[in-house]
């Protein structure tokens, strides 16, 4: 069977070709930007959840592990503002004003990427 392309371009318009291309490429695009925007949703939630734990739980050593767990996971798909103030944050005494101003300064930071553009 030999195709004729520019035949088959004819019967169905270049310009309906196109649209499909292009229809597609945005599609994949959105796709994927939802994609990350789930995945930094789960890891930033999984982190603020366990560092609730880890209060909870006087901060015991599977509370640690928990807390880490999550921040690994957030440096993943992290933004690139949020992975330096996870660095920052990682870097600090917990307790000490460092640890909560650099905790306050990455709660916000996560929520900037969260948030659509």
């Amino acid at each position: 069977m030999n195709v004729d392309w520019l035949a088959l371009l004819g019967v169905f318009g270049l310009g309906s070709v196109f649209t499909t291309i292009i229809s597609s490429y945005l599609t994949s695009k959105k796709d994927a930007k939802n994609k990350l925007f789930d995945e930094r949703k789960e890891a930033y939630i999984g982190l603020l959840e366990a560092w609730v734990r880890q209060e909870n739980n006087d901060f015991d050593q599977q509370s640690h592990l928990d807390v880490g767990h999550w921040v690994l996971r957030s440096e993943l798909v992290a933004s690139s503002i949020v992975y330096k103030k996870l660095q920052t944050w990682k870097n600090s005494i917990p307790g000490s004003e460092v640890r909560i101003s650099a905790t306050e300064s990455l709660k916000s930071s996560m929520r900037s990427d969260l948030t659509f553009k």
